[in-house]
């Protein structure tokens, strides 16, 4: 008996899976413009890691961002209709800075990329680098200076090309113009920012994208206390920037008054990287100044080798700094125990600055005038000097008090009881807390900074100022108890570049309580 040939049974076509159906259907797409269901439901160990990482660290983030591996990879993806991708699946990292931040240009879209990811804790090791896209919008709204300014399709991509680090030349084939039509763009662009040099508008708009994007991405615990509490303090008035020196030094720089004013670098007092209040950054910004400030108490370095070599390695930083943020010398202002510091820097880096501005010069610890009863400082200089263990544990007596600003404010009160002026001065600052708030930041977070401080002003920081050849202005007050107006003008006759003013109805904080006086010094001739 012959059985039937059996017929070879037609393989069904392949259809999606009920998963796939519903998700298609979800997402108003055809299937064959997802992954397959493998791809969704099995994706490899990487991306999933990439995707808890990026949902724990972006989620809230206003800015648009998304991860690379070191491949250059693209590691989040979105199938949702209304979430367009803007983020290419190749991205590659340049090496353009030091300090981990590149911007490039990919079909016309600017994006900022950000390699220092061993900042996040719990970064997965194949991720390489985060990137932000930049739209036209954001250029503007990053920029102090214009942040309600609109661009132009074609002005944003010129200026994206330029911030990537191309000339004109180049950033004009990139758009397939020519160069004459660009240049008379970015005359354009230079005025809607108020700008006056390309140069001069590259640099400050990739110092106010780099603050604002990594203010935005980094870590809450990798964000600096000081930063934080100068934010708090100035807002929108205060420019935080951070610029990498070498390999390893991370310097801050805040920025006060005009963004393109004639810059002046501050060497602040010990009691605080700030003692001004809002009505010094309105007179500076009437004046076009910009004060540019490197809060040392909080650098990394602090007590790292012999006073000398940080001294010198301060000093060749400030230098550093003042060769990228300025195309001229710059004038230097210090105010009492940031004199040495201004001191050191003036004479090792003559070319750098341009004059010299003092403000309650600290006495020598050795008093010029012999006196029956010396000065607070200089009896302190005595006791340091015959036993080292004194600066320990005066140190450890300033930061006890300092963490409690009823102590603080005592403390200070009794140290300035012979000038009314500080008192008056004291008072304001106490009144308002940011006094109280950066003395307890500097005693909880900069507990060697004080150290360091009194360190530097046993030196012979005068000799230093002997050995140069700078125009200076030595501005003090009549009633300074810490630094006595007759050791100040003897100071000042050794040099022969140096004026003195006396400044009548003013202490040692002369820079918070006459500053009428000294904002005219600070403007060129």
């Amino acid at each position: 008996m012959r059985h039937p040939k059996k017929q070879k049974r037609s393989e069904p076509m392949a259809r999606p899976s009920q998963f796939i159906q519903i998700l298609a259907t979800a997402l108003k797409k055809a299937p064959g413009a997802l992954p397959s269901e493998d791809a969704l439901l099995l994706s490899p160990k990487n991306e999933a890691q990439s995707e808890r990482f990026f949902f724990r660290h972006f989620a809230q983030c206003r800015l648009s961002i998304n991860l690379y591996d070191s491949a250059g990879t693209r590691q989040i993806n979105t199938y949702a209709p209304e979430s367009k991708m803007v983020f290419p699946a190749q991205l590659q990292m340049t090496r353009q800075s030091v300090s981990g931040c590149a911007f490039v240009v990919i079909e016309d879209k600017l994006f900022f990329l950000y390699d220092h990811v061993e900042r996040f804790h719990d970064v997965p090791n194949h991720i390489a680098f985060v990137a932000v896209h930049l739209e036209s919008s954001h250029l503007a709204a990053l920029s102090e200076d214009a942040p309600t300014m609109a661009l132009t399709p074609s002005e944003y991509v010129l200026l994206a090309h330029l911030l990537s680090g191309k000339d004109l030349l180049a950033a004009a084939e990139a758009t397939g113009a020519s160069y004459d039509t660009k240049r008379k763009q970015i005359r354009t662009v230079l005025d809607k920012f108020g700008a006056k040099t390309q140069t001069a508008l590259l640099r400050t708009l990739s110092l106010d994208i780099t603050a604002a994007v990594l203010d935005e991405i980094l870590p809450l615990q990798d964000r600096r206390p000081e930063t934080a509490q100068i934010k708090r303090q100035f807002g929108r008035a205060v420019i935080v920037n951070h610029i990498s020196i070498g390999e390893n030094d991370e310097f801050p720089i805040w920025e006060f008054g005009a963004r393109r004013g004639q810059p002046v670098l501050y060497f602040h007092s010990m009691l605080s990287p700030v003692l001004f209040e809002d009505e010094l950054i309105r007179s500076l910004k009437a004046q076009n100044l910009r004060l540019l400030l490197v809060p040392r108490h909080f650098l990394s370095f602090t007590l790292e080798g012999a006073p000398e070599a940080r001294m010198g390695r301060f000093s060749k930083a400030m230098a550093e700094i003042v060769d990228y943020m300025s195309d001229t010398p710059v004038l230097c202002l210090a105010e009492s125990a940031g004199v040495p510091w201004a001191a050191h820097f003036l004479r090792h880096h003559p070319d750098c600055v341009s004059k010299l501005v003092l403000c309650g010069t600290p006495q020598l610890f050795k008093a010029v005038k012999d006196s029956s009863s010396p000065t607070i400082f200089v009896d302190m200089s005595h006791r340091l000097r015959s036993d080292p263990r004194v600066l320990v544990g005066l140190t450890q007596v300033y930061n006890a008090l300092s963490r409690v600003p009823a102590f603080a404010q005592k403390g200070l009160g009794h140290l300035f009881r012979k000038s009314e002026a500080d008192l008056a001065c004291l008072h304001t600052l106490f009144e308002r807390a940011h006094l109280a708030d950066w003395l307890r930041l500097i005693a909880n977070h900069a507990t060697l900074a004080s150290i360091d401080e009194m360190i530097s002003l046993q030196r012979d920081w005068h000799a230093d100022l002997l050995a140069t050849r700078c125009p200076m202005v030595m501005l003090h007050g009549c009633e300074d108890p810490i630094s006595p107006i007759e050791d100040a003008k003897a100071i000042a006759k050794d040099m022969p570049d140096a004026r003195f003013e006396p400044v009548e109805n003013a202490g040692h904080l002369i820079f918070s309580e006459a500053i009428h006086r000294v904002l005219p010094h600070l403007i060129c001739d």
